[in-house]
């Protein structure tokens, strides 16, 4: 089965959460053809796995466990877009045939004319109907910006900057959440997500969303490309995204009502006032977004804040015990050769196995985690110096292990032989640096050092050096450079001597 993984465990999950689901719900939501889906929903109960038995495999256990391995493009079958078709049929001498026959041209592996007629024939006679939906108790969250931005100002006379207004609806209960950010970008995006989630003290099952860069990467004929950061968000959360079709705000009905309420409520009574912080706009929208929910309904008993109290809250997944942690992700980085990736000319090293293999990377403002197929092989801190290298003695291989245990016993030999302050300097450098690399590293140039610049001048040097704990290899360098040790004791204020020919107040005072 030619469908890849991350939209597999989508499915799965919307599966598990609710086996009665239609086929072609889950289709909207992920960009896959109903059948698709029925068939594989068919290979997920013949597996007789539970979601907790299949979420935490890696993608090659994944395929293996659902045996949905690769097949071959001769058994697919395209279907061609209708929303095309339905634009090309307005032309003057258009006939069905002749698109058809254009489309196989660039789709070769596409579906036969008579189905070709009889999917456009269905997709027109659907278009005249409007569909009323209805929404379970925790089923959706539709999200959206305002059209509307509200200015900012400077109080030091800078120039203004003007907020989004982010808006999240609740699909049963019709619960709103507002707040203000500086922008659209996946940063914030993800910002009032959290901040949505939290203040509802619950995740829903789908979250309904626009298709802005923030959320959606791209769509293509046969999927839909999610932002990797919006993903694991949404993942963090145990939730999945549900972007809308392009151009279809009937698909978020909800979000598109939410934000015209939102705007008349909130935005539009304080259209006089002025601001000049986010914070302070997000306290008078707090208030705005609370009087909202509180109003009664014109046709429902009750208000907003009453249908989700009663109903609603209580069927939102519970929040992670864990905060989500903003994150980016670099694909396809390749191993070097010492198995070590780069990532900001900083290195970090993986299982030596995977040398010279492709792996993904996502990182956050702390840690570094390395993925191969979808499989975590290794968890770094970030290192701050430029050059550095971080590596795990697990991902060694045993001959290196070897070597390297071996070199740092050379070292302090050699040191032990030159002097007590050269092996203190050494020690050091071995003993009390937290990466054992770096740490021989620096000890194999400081030996250069001393053949450089003669054993006994680096003796010297290293006498100077450690009673002011300076062991860096680069000022050890810069001292030998540049004579450090001896300009300062030159340079230094010399002692006042007292001579005894020296006049004092006493002889002037006689010979007067």
């Amino acid at each position: 089965m030619r469908l890849p993984v991350h939209l597999q465990r989508d499915i799965a999950r919307q599966h598990f959460y609710d086996p009665t689901l239609a086929h072609r719900a889950i289709s909207r939501t992920t960009g896959t053809h109903h059948d698709t889906i029925r068939k594989f929903r068919q290979q997920v109960d013949a597996s007789g796995l539970s979601w907790q038995e299949l979420s935490p495999l890696d993608d090659d256990a994944w395929r293996a466990a659902l045996g949905t391995q690769d097949r071959s493009v001769a058994q697919l079958k395209t279907h061609p877009d209708c929303e095309w078709i339905h634009t090309e049929m307005r032309r003057p001498d258009a006939t069905l045939e002749r698109l058809w026959r254009e489309w196989r041209e660039t789709t070769p592996d596409g579906v036969g004319y008579s189905q070709f007629a009889m999917l456009y024939s269905a997709w027109t006679k659907n278009q005249h109907v409007v569909m009323r939906r209805t929404h379970r108790p925790g089923e959706k969250l539709f999200v959206d910006f305002a059209g509307r931005t509200v200015e900012i100002r400077d109080q030091n006379g800078g120039p203004s900057t003007f907020a989004q207004i982010f808006v999240a609806v609740l699909g049963y209960s019709n619960y709103t959440y507002i707040e203000a950010t500086a922008s659209q970008t996946t940063k914030d995006w993800l910002k009032c997500h959290a901040n949505c989630f939290e203040a509802l003290g619950g995740v829903p099952e789908w979250v309904v969303s626009d298709n802005l860069k923030a959320a959606v990467w791209r769509r293509e004929r046969d999927r839909t490309v999610i932002n990797p950061a919006y993903r694991d968000c949404l993942s963090h959360y145990d939730t999945a995204p549900l972007p809308t079709g392009a151009r279809k705000p009937k698909h978020k009905a909800k979000a598109e009502v939410g934000v015209q309420i939102a705007q008349r409520w909130a935005l539009f009574s304080l259209r006089d006032r002025i601001f000049f912080s986010l914070a302070e706009l997000n306290a008078e929208l707090r208030i705005k977004a609370e009087e909202m929910n509180r109003h009664p309904f014109k046709r429902l008993p009750g208000c907003r804040l009453d249908r989700f109290l009663e109903t609603e809250k209580a069927s939102l997944k519970p929040l992670p015990g864990t905060a989500f942690e903003l994150s980016d992700w670099r694909y396809s980085v390749r191993v070097q050769d010492d198995y070590h990736v780069e990532h900001q000319r900083r290195f970090y090293s993986v299982p030596h196995t995977l040398a010279r293999e492709s792996v993904d990377l996502r990182f956050t403002s702390t840690v570094i985690e390395i993925f191969h197929r979808g499989r975590r092989v290794a968890l770094h801190p970030l290192i701050e110096t430029q050059g550095d290298a971080s590596t795990i003695p697990e991902h060694r291989p045993v001959i290196h292990s070897r070597v390297l245990d071996a070199e740092p016993r050379a070292l302090l030999a050699w040191a032990m032989n030159v002097g007590g302050n050269v092996e203190l300097m050494i020690r050091h450098q071995l003993e009390n640096r937290s990466d054992i690399t770096n740490g021989v590293k620096a000890a194999r140039r400081m030996r250069d050092l001393a053949r450089d610049y003669g054993e006994a001048r680096f003796e010297e040097v290293c006498a100077y050096a450690m009673p002011l704990n300076i062991t860096s290899l680069r000022s050890i360098t810069s001292i030998l450079k540049e004579d450090a040790d001896k300009r300062f004791s030159i340079t230094q204020a010399p002692k006042v001597k007292v001579i005894g020919e020296l006049r004092g107040p006493s002889y002037f005072g006689e010979s007067a």
